[in-house]
Formats: C-alpha cells, structure tokens, sequence
C-alpha cells in the first residue's frame, strides 16, 4: 500500500458491555486535535460512490461510525514527497479509525457491503456556501489516476 504524506489513521477507542459500546472519537485534549468547524453525519447507500473532493485549508476528518467502505486518496500537492500517490484503504466499524486527511489531498470513498454506510466527518472549518473551500471532481475523471 502507498502512503500519503500528512495523512493519519489513528485508532478509536471502543467501550463495549452488556448494553452496547460507546465510541469515543476525538477529544479536544488528543495529541492530534487540529481543531473544530462542523460536525456530520452521512448515510452512503451500498455500492455508492462519493468522490472526487479536495480542500485548499481544511483538514477532513471522517470516522466510520457503521457500516464498511473503501476509502482513496490521491496526492495531488506538487512540493509532497508523496506527489501522485494514491492510498487505498478499506475501513469497517469491526476496527473503528479517525482518518485525518490535509489540505491538497483528493479523497473519495464507495460503501461496500449490503447495508448503508454512516460516516462521521469532523472537519476544522464550517462550509461557507459563498466562499466554498472545496474542489470537486467526478467519480470517473481522469485527473486521479483511480479507477473505482
């Protein structure tokens, strides 16, 4: 598997009982906490693709709350020592992870499986619909050197 400079998959902490779990995603005391702007919650559908999307400040960050998806990034940033890099991972709620994705970094992902997929996105600044900081591409472009 290829890397991605700047990206981080940093392990959540899941509290299981006899009631149910809990999920503890991010705190504002974690080592990587880069901040808060919004919080979301998405329901992809089985077999959905979302992508391309890529942000010129905002750092994205998503954690699979349930469900399984194949998540890719593209290493578009031409100073990156991971320039043209494309990271392919496939995330499941079994090994819950909060996925920290920079600034320059093209991402996408398609629910797998035959339930929806929920995904949580904690991103570090609030969408401004007059002022969008988000880039976006079709599923099937030919800038991202991926096919789904």
């Amino acid at each position: 598997m290829n890397s991605v400079e700047g990206i981080k998959f940093i392990s959540l902490k899941k509290v299981a009982n006899e009631r149910g779990h809990l999920l503890e995603v991010q705190r504002k005391d974690d080592p990587f906490y880069p901040g808060f702007g919004q919080a979301y919650v998405t329901c992809t559908l089985p077999g959905v693709i979302k992508a391309w999307y890529r942000h010129k400040k905002q750092f994205d960050q998503v954690a699979l709350i349930k469900g399984e998806l194949i998540l890719v990034c593209y290493d578009s940033r031409n100073d990156s020592p991971t320039y043209q890099n494309v990271l392919e991972i496939v995330i499941s709620d079994r090994a819950p992870v909060l996925v920290q994705i920079p600034p320059g970094i093209w991402h996408g992902f398609k629910a797998l499986g035959s339930e929806p997929t929920y995904l949580l996105h904690l991103n570090t600044a609030a969408f401004d619909f007059e002022h969008t900081d988000e880039d976006r591409l079709p599923a099937s472009t030919f800038s991202v050197p991926y096919k789904w």
